[in-house]
This record gives C-alpha cells, structure tokens and sequence, in this order.
C-alpha cells in the first residue's frame, strides 16, 4: 500500500526565459531579473486505485487539522466500539441461521481469545459480496480512519495504534454477543478479523514510509 500525493505544480527557476522582469540597472542597461514561474506539472494516466485499498487522505487530515485540534481527547471511544460491533454482527447474522438450520456443527467458542477455534479444512460461510470478509473489513477500516481529521496531534502511527486497538474491542463484543457459531460462520468471523488486522498493518507501513520521506 502507498501514498500517492501528486503536486500540482513545481517551482522551476526560468533565469533565461523569456518570462523575466526587465529593468534599468546602474550602468544604464538592460538587465533582467530571474522570478520563479510555477508549471503545471503534466500528470501521468491515472490508474484506478482498488476499493479495498485503504489510504491515508493527507488532503482531507490538513484541511480539518487547526479546526479539530483538541477533539479526540473527547471522542466517544465506547461508541466507536459498538459501531465497529454492528456492523460486524452484520455480516456474520448473515449466515448464521441458514447454517443453523442446516445442522452445520459449531465451532470450539474460547471467550480468551477474539479468534473461534476451526478446523483447518472449513471454509468460510458462503454469503453475498457485500458481507464477505474482505468487504466487511474494508468498511470497518474505513470507518475507523474517517476520523483521523479529529486528532491532528496524533502521528498516523499512534492514531491507528489508537483505533486498531479500539476495532479490536469491537470485535471481542462481537464474538461476546454471537456466542457460539457454526463452522463456516466461524470461519467468516476469523477471516474478517485477520483482513482487518492486516490492512491496519499496510497502513502503519505506509505511514512511516511517510514519515521517513519527512
């Protein structure tokens, strides 16, 4: 994952272009004066950027960030929590009740532990695309870096240090509320949780890739 942070525009020196400011100088000549002209700088084709990329939006956070100063001492962590638990109860509702109907075994439940205990060989439940792992994971990372513009005094590090923890949460009062799952349910679960912690990790690697370009 990386940022792509595009200029617009580059100062470039034109000392010898015909841009140059003219004026008199002591011996009575002609002399220009270099200033610096901004030329747009052509861009490269864009290329689409996959939907289950998450970025972080530097544009959006330094638009917001003298405005915000001071929120997220006063952000509601509790809620944020829930949140994170809805919509994945969402997704792992879904499939539930088919497969408990169908008779599909349960999975080993360990309330230690945010991960169910499955066998190796299940597969995930199968549900529409919209509740899949991937997809649910990427809205919950999306929703957890929708307020980054609320902490400018935190790095990106230590504000997805922040959320990441909180999204963990989330899912621990998840699995709480569900209890016991089939099998594939399970398997959705543990899936969705391993999808979000790894684009949590792409984006602490971009984040000090940003700072070490700094």
């Amino acid at each position: 994952m990386s940022v792509n942070v595009v200029s617009n525009a580059n100062p470039v020196n034109n000392s010898g272009s015909s841009s140059n400011s003219g004026r008199t100088g002591k011996t009575g000549k002609h002399e220009t004066t270099p200033f610096p002209s901004y030329v747009t700088v052509k861009k490269t084709e864009k290329i689409e950027t996959p939907k289950d990329i998450v970025e972080i939006n530097e544009a959006a956070l330094d638009s917001e960030k003298v405005s915000n100063k001071g929120q997220w001492k006063n952000f509601d962590m509790e809620a944020f929590q829930t949140e994170v638990r809805n919509k994945l109860m969402d997704s792992i509702n879904q499939s539930k009740k088919t497969l408990l109907d169908a008779g599909v075994g349960f999975a080993e439940y360990n309330e230690s532990s945010i991960l169910y205990k499955v066998d190796e060989n299940t597969k995930a439940a199968d549900v529409p695309e919209y509740w899949n792992a991937e997809k649910t994971s990427q809205r919950i990372v999306d929703f957890a870096m929708s307020f980054r513009s609320l902490a400018p005094e935190l790095s990106d590090e230590e504000y997805i240090a922040q959320v990441r923890s909180a999204v963990e949460r989330g899912y621990k009062l998840a699995k709480k509320d569900v209890g016991s799952l089939p099998g594939p349910s399970a398997k959705l679960f543990n899936d969705t949780y391993s999808s979000t912690m790894k684009k949590f990790d792409e984006l602490v690697e971009q984040a000090k890739k940003k700072s070490g370009e700094a």
